[in-house]
């Protein structure tokens, strides 16, 4: 994407969707004119469904009107806040509280990171390479790393949006979530993931529950 052009957004409305804006240059809404012949436009967009009760998905069929879709934040944020898990080569970065439970991390390397241990997180489990690997996968940025002292936490990726089968939207390459509390400063900016069921407690952020409420996408 050309560095003058600006990325694309996402809005979450109020009690409503997502308004996905990919096009900032005004487009002429075919059919719709003046009396005197004159002709509007808007910028290029989507509107994608976050209460889960569409049936067009991923795209907004009005259907939180009906079933009352409340965009509240029930989260009170004490989890947000990232630890450090020293080891010999690398250092692991973790923030619990934007976690989206996609689960690469705990099925692919349970020898750094398994759930019933204490501390969870072993940064000297497996090899620096596959520990990588792992945390780039992590869809939500609630993993990053450092070594010697150099955080990495962003990847070069061109912006898009991620539709998971029967879980959030994906985003990468750095889109602009709009209206909303900041993510915390210590996360990645590039990529998060966003609530598409309608059931998460830190919205517009998925927080995981789409698995214990059976989130089903049947597209």
């Amino acid at each position: 994407m050309s560095a003058d052009k600006p990325k694309p957004q996402v809005i979450p409305l109020p009690n409503g969707p997502y308004y996905y804006f990919t096009d900032f240059t005004p487009q002429p809404v075919p059919g719709l004119r003046g009396e005197e012949g004159q002709t509007y436009a808007n910028p290029k967009g989507a509107a994608l469904c976050r209460c889960g009760g569409s049936d067009n998905k991923p795209l907004c069929d009005g259907s939180h009107g009906e079933n009352h879709f409340n965009d509240r934040k029930e989260s009170d944020g004490h989890l947000d806040r990232r630890k450090s898990y020293q080891g010999a080569k690398i250092v692991i970065h973790d923030n619990r509280h934007i976690c989206s439970h996609a689960g690469y991390c705990v099925n692919e390397l349970p020898g750094v990171f398994d759930r019933c241990a204490r501390p969870w997180v072993n940064p000297d489990g497996a090899e620096v390479a596959a520990i990588i690997a792992t945390i780039e996968k992590c869809p939500s940025g609630a993993l990053s790393y450092s070594i010697e002292g150099l955080e990495h936490r962003d990847l070069e990726r061109e912006p898009e949006v991620i539709v998971t089968q029967d879980g959030p939207y994906c985003l990468v390459g750095g889109i602009e979530v709009v209206g909303h509390e900041p993510r915390a400063q210590e996360v990645s900016q590039e990529h998060c993931t966003l609530c598409r069921c309608g059931s998460s407690r830190n919205k517009p952020f998925c927080d995981g529950n789409h698995a214990e409420i059976g989130f089903k996408d049947p597209k």
